[in-house]
Protein backbone atom coordinates (compact mmCIF):
# COMPACT_ATOMS: atom_id res chain seq x y z
CA UNK A 1 0.00 0.00 0.00
CA UNK A 2 1.28 2.94 -0.99
CA UNK A 3 0.43 6.58 0.53
CA UNK A 4 1.92 10.03 -0.57
CA UNK A 5 0.81 13.52 -0.30
CA UNK A 6 1.18 16.21 -2.45
CA UNK A 7 1.18 20.12 -1.94
CA UNK A 8 -1.42 22.68 -3.57
CA UNK A 9 0.11 24.64 -6.28
CA UNK A 10 -2.96 27.50 -6.56
CA UNK A 11 -2.69 30.29 -4.72
CA UNK A 12 -6.72 30.03 -4.17
CA UNK A 13 -6.36 26.28 -3.15
CA UNK A 14 -3.19 26.78 -0.74
CA UNK A 15 -5.80 28.49 1.21
CA UNK A 16 -8.56 25.84 1.38
CA UNK A 17 -6.86 22.32 1.01
CA UNK A 18 -4.03 20.88 3.44
CA UNK A 19 -2.67 18.61 1.04
CA UNK A 20 -3.93 16.31 -2.00
CA UNK A 21 -3.15 12.63 -1.08
CA UNK A 22 -3.19 9.23 -3.45
CA UNK A 23 -3.25 5.96 -1.85
CA UNK A 24 -2.98 2.92 -4.30
CA UNK A 25 -2.67 -0.75 -3.63
CA UNK A 26 -2.51 -4.03 -5.57
CA UNK A 27 -4.06 -6.10 -2.70
CA UNK A 28 -7.19 -7.74 -3.58
CA UNK A 29 -8.71 -6.29 -0.58
CA UNK A 30 -7.88 -3.81 2.39
CA UNK A 31 -9.76 -2.90 5.73
CA UNK A 32 -8.68 -0.73 8.47
CA UNK A 33 -10.55 2.43 10.49
CA UNK A 34 -11.67 5.46 9.47
CA UNK A 35 -10.66 7.66 12.54
CA UNK A 36 -12.07 11.19 13.28
CA UNK A 37 -10.55 13.65 12.12
CA UNK A 38 -11.36 18.14 12.50
CA UNK A 39 -11.81 18.42 8.60
CA UNK A 40 -13.28 16.81 5.34
CA UNK A 41 -11.75 14.67 3.12
CA UNK A 42 -13.20 14.25 -0.49
CA UNK A 43 -12.44 10.78 -1.79
CA UNK A 44 -12.18 10.23 -5.49
CA UNK A 45 -12.55 6.77 -5.72
CA UNK A 46 -11.03 5.42 -8.95
CA UNK A 47 -11.10 1.29 -7.97
CA UNK A 48 -14.41 -0.87 -6.53
CA UNK A 49 -16.97 0.53 -4.26
CA UNK A 50 -15.31 1.37 -0.72
CA UNK A 51 -17.60 0.33 2.11
CA UNK A 52 -18.11 2.48 5.18
CA UNK A 53 -19.49 0.87 8.33
CA UNK A 54 -20.66 1.54 11.64
CA UNK A 55 -22.98 -0.13 14.22
CA UNK A 56 -24.42 -2.59 11.32
CA UNK A 57 -24.97 0.20 8.87
CA UNK A 58 -22.70 -0.29 6.03
CA UNK A 59 -22.82 2.20 2.86
CA UNK A 60 -21.00 1.75 -0.57
CA UNK A 61 -19.77 4.52 -1.94
CA UNK A 62 -17.76 4.88 -5.66
CA UNK A 63 -17.03 7.90 -7.92
CA UNK A 64 -16.31 10.73 -5.77
CA UNK A 65 -17.88 11.31 -1.97
CA UNK A 66 -16.91 13.27 0.76
CA UNK A 67 -16.78 12.25 4.62
CA UNK A 68 -18.73 15.04 7.13
CA UNK A 69 -16.60 15.34 10.25
CA UNK A 70 -17.07 12.89 12.09
CA UNK A 71 -17.81 12.02 16.06
CA UNK A 72 -16.94 8.37 15.77
CA UNK A 73 -14.59 5.94 14.12
CA UNK A 74 -16.04 3.59 11.09
CA UNK A 75 -14.34 0.39 9.49
CA UNK A 76 -13.79 0.58 5.71
CA UNK A 77 -13.12 -2.13 3.25
CA UNK A 78 -12.60 -2.69 -0.33
CA UNK A 79 -11.95 -5.65 -2.64
CA UNK A 80 -9.64 -5.31 -5.37
CA UNK A 81 -6.47 -3.01 -6.66
CA UNK A 82 -7.04 0.00 -4.54
CA UNK A 83 -6.57 3.83 -6.77
CA UNK A 84 -8.01 6.60 -4.78
CA UNK A 85 -7.21 10.37 -4.97
CA UNK A 86 -8.13 12.17 -2.03
CA UNK A 87 -8.03 15.94 -1.10
CA UNK A 88 -7.64 17.08 3.29
CA UNK A 89 -9.45 20.81 3.07
CA UNK A 90 -8.82 22.49 5.89
CA UNK A 91 -11.30 23.03 9.08
CA UNK A 92 -13.24 26.13 7.07
CA UNK A 93 -12.13 24.97 3.31
CA UNK A 94 -15.11 23.03 2.25
CA UNK A 95 -17.67 25.44 2.55
CA UNK A 96 -16.32 27.50 -0.40
CA UNK A 97 -16.53 24.62 -2.98
CA UNK A 98 -20.03 23.29 -2.08
CA UNK A 99 -21.46 26.88 -0.44
CA UNK A 100 -23.96 24.95 1.80
CA UNK A 101 -23.91 25.19 5.83
CA UNK A 102 -21.44 22.26 6.32
CA UNK A 103 -23.05 21.07 9.99
CA UNK A 104 -26.04 19.42 7.33
CA UNK A 105 -23.03 16.72 6.67
CA UNK A 106 -22.23 16.49 10.10
CA UNK A 107 -21.49 11.95 11.23
CA UNK A 108 -22.64 11.45 7.24
CA UNK A 109 -20.76 10.82 4.15
CA UNK A 110 -22.51 12.34 0.98
CA UNK A 111 -22.24 11.07 -2.55
CA UNK A 112 -20.82 14.63 -4.76
CA UNK A 113 -23.16 14.13 -7.45
CA UNK A 114 -25.95 14.84 -4.62
CA UNK A 115 -23.97 18.47 -3.32
CA UNK A 116 -22.82 19.32 -6.91
CA UNK A 117 -24.94 17.80 -9.83
CA UNK A 118 -22.62 16.50 -13.10
CA UNK A 119 -19.49 16.86 -10.71
CA UNK A 120 -18.59 13.50 -11.24
CA UNK A 121 -18.57 14.07 -14.96
CA UNK A 122 -16.20 16.89 -14.96
CA UNK A 123 -13.68 15.14 -13.05
CA UNK A 124 -14.03 12.12 -15.04
CA UNK A 125 -10.88 12.37 -17.16
CA UNK A 126 -8.69 11.93 -13.97
CA UNK A 127 -8.84 7.95 -14.20
CA UNK A 128 -7.16 8.27 -17.81
CA UNK A 129 -4.69 10.41 -16.22
CA UNK A 130 -1.02 8.44 -15.20
CA UNK A 131 0.70 10.21 -13.21
CA UNK A 132 -0.19 11.94 -9.63
CA UNK A 133 1.53 15.31 -10.48
CA UNK A 134 -0.81 15.41 -13.79
CA UNK A 135 -3.87 14.09 -11.98
CA UNK A 136 -3.61 17.18 -8.90
CA UNK A 137 -3.02 19.68 -11.63
CA UNK A 138 -6.12 18.30 -13.21
CA UNK A 139 -8.33 18.61 -10.19
CA UNK A 140 -6.88 22.00 -9.07
CA UNK A 141 -7.86 22.97 -12.50
CA UNK A 142 -11.49 21.57 -11.81
CA UNK A 143 -12.16 22.65 -7.90
CA UNK A 144 -11.16 26.23 -8.67
CA UNK A 145 -14.14 26.54 -11.42
CA UNK A 146 -16.34 25.73 -8.49
CA UNK A 147 -15.06 28.58 -5.94
CA UNK A 148 -16.64 31.54 -5.54
CA UNK A 149 -14.10 33.94 -3.64
CA UNK A 150 -17.09 35.93 -2.21
CA UNK A 151 -17.66 32.58 -0.03
CA UNK A 152 -14.25 32.20 1.52
CA UNK A 153 -13.69 32.43 5.59
CA UNK A 154 -13.10 35.95 6.41
CA UNK A 155 -9.93 36.96 8.57
CA UNK A 156 -11.59 36.59 11.58
CA UNK A 157 -12.86 33.19 11.30
CA UNK A 158 -9.32 31.88 10.25
CA UNK A 159 -7.75 33.57 13.58
CA UNK A 160 -10.60 31.94 15.77
CA UNK A 161 -10.04 28.40 13.68
CA UNK A 162 -6.13 28.80 14.01
CA UNK A 163 -6.79 29.95 17.89
CA UNK A 164 -8.97 26.68 18.64
CA UNK A 165 -6.29 24.55 17.12
CA UNK A 166 -3.47 26.08 18.81
CA UNK A 167 -4.62 26.49 22.03
CA UNK A 168 -7.22 22.60 22.32
CA UNK A 169 -5.49 21.65 25.59
CA UNK A 170 -6.70 24.80 27.42
CA UNK A 171 -9.23 26.59 25.60
CA UNK A 172 -12.44 27.42 27.42
CA UNK A 173 -15.27 28.63 24.78
CA UNK A 174 -16.95 30.90 27.59
CA UNK A 175 -13.69 32.11 28.31
CA UNK A 176 -12.71 32.51 24.90
CA UNK A 177 -15.95 34.18 23.83
CA UNK A 178 -15.63 37.14 26.28
CA UNK A 179 -12.26 37.89 25.77
CA UNK A 180 -12.97 38.24 22.18
CA UNK A 181 -16.03 39.83 22.65
CA UNK A 182 -18.36 37.44 20.24
CA UNK A 183 -21.36 35.65 21.54
CA UNK A 184 -21.43 31.56 22.26
CA UNK A 185 -24.42 31.34 19.60
CA UNK A 186 -22.63 33.33 17.30
CA UNK A 187 -19.51 31.17 17.60
CA UNK A 188 -21.32 28.03 17.04
CA UNK A 189 -23.42 29.01 14.16
CA UNK A 190 -20.02 30.00 12.40
CA UNK A 191 -18.25 26.68 13.38
CA UNK A 192 -21.76 24.92 11.79
CA UNK A 193 -21.66 27.06 9.07
CA UNK A 194 -18.20 26.64 7.79
CA UNK A 195 -16.55 24.13 9.94
CA UNK A 196 -19.12 21.44 10.14
CA UNK A 197 -19.45 20.71 14.10
CA UNK A 198 -19.71 23.19 17.20
CA UNK A 199 -17.26 24.51 18.71
CA UNK A 200 -17.27 22.05 21.37
CA UNK A 201 -16.70 19.03 18.71
CA UNK A 202 -13.61 20.53 16.93
CA UNK A 203 -12.35 20.99 20.35
CA UNK A 204 -12.46 17.70 21.39
CA UNK A 205 -11.59 16.83 18.10
CA UNK A 206 -8.37 18.78 17.62
CA UNK A 207 -7.15 17.10 21.41
CA UNK A 208 -7.64 13.77 19.86
CA UNK A 209 -5.51 14.85 16.78
CA UNK A 210 -2.64 15.96 18.45
CA UNK A 211 -2.79 13.43 21.46
CA UNK A 212 -2.50 10.57 18.75
CA UNK A 213 0.69 12.26 16.99
CA UNK A 214 1.88 12.65 20.28
CA UNK A 215 1.35 8.97 21.13
CA UNK A 216 2.86 8.15 17.53
CA UNK A 217 6.40 9.91 17.73
CA UNK A 218 7.28 9.90 21.40
CA UNK A 219 8.28 7.32 23.87
CA UNK A 220 6.14 7.79 26.91
CA UNK A 221 6.75 6.45 30.37
CA UNK A 222 2.86 6.53 32.04
CA UNK A 223 -0.71 6.96 30.09
CA UNK A 224 -2.05 8.11 32.94
CA UNK A 225 0.35 11.23 33.14
CA UNK A 226 -0.19 11.60 29.52
CA UNK A 227 -3.89 11.78 30.46
CA UNK A 228 -3.73 14.54 32.40
CA UNK A 229 -0.97 16.41 30.60
CA UNK A 230 -3.86 16.49 27.86
CA UNK A 231 -6.53 17.87 30.65
CA UNK A 232 -8.28 14.22 30.94
CA UNK A 233 -10.20 14.13 34.12
CA UNK A 234 -8.51 10.87 35.01
CA UNK A 235 -7.15 7.53 33.21
CA UNK A 236 -11.26 6.61 32.86
CA UNK A 237 -12.03 9.63 30.92
CA UNK A 238 -9.07 9.69 28.88
CA UNK A 239 -9.21 5.79 27.49
CA UNK A 240 -13.02 6.07 27.15
CA UNK A 241 -12.69 9.33 24.92
CA UNK A 242 -9.41 8.05 23.11
CA UNK A 243 -11.70 4.54 22.60
CA UNK A 244 -15.03 6.38 21.01
CA UNK A 245 -12.43 7.40 18.34
CA UNK A 246 -10.48 4.90 17.22
CA UNK A 247 -12.02 1.63 19.04
CA UNK A 248 -8.81 0.66 20.84
CA UNK A 249 -7.11 1.63 24.23
CA UNK A 250 -4.63 4.15 23.44
CA UNK A 251 -1.70 1.30 24.36
CA UNK A 252 -3.23 -0.79 21.73
CA UNK A 253 -4.01 2.24 19.10
CA UNK A 254 0.06 2.91 19.32
CA UNK A 255 0.62 -1.11 18.30
CA UNK A 256 -1.91 -0.40 15.36
CA UNK A 257 -0.51 3.03 14.33
CA UNK A 258 3.06 1.69 14.37
CA UNK A 259 1.96 -1.39 12.06
CA UNK A 260 0.64 0.82 9.41
CA UNK A 261 3.51 3.36 8.96
CA UNK A 262 5.34 0.25 8.36
CA UNK A 263 3.39 -1.11 5.89
CA UNK A 264 2.91 2.26 4.38
CA UNK A 265 6.77 2.75 4.42
CA UNK A 266 7.45 -0.84 2.29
Amino acid sequence: MELKQHQPTSGLLRKLVKFFWTLSSSKTAISGKLIPTNNIDLIINLSEPIKYSRSFKVESFSASHFRGIQKNYRTIEQNGPLDIVGISFRPTGFYPLIKLPVFRFFDQIIHMEDILPGFNQQIEHVSEIKTDAERIAFLEEKLTDYIDPASMPDERLELITSDFTKYSLSLNIRDYCKSNHISQKTLERMFKEYIGATPKTFLLITKFQQLRKYLMVHNYQSLTQIGYDFNYYDQTHFIKSFKSFTGNTPSRQIRVDDLLIDRLQK
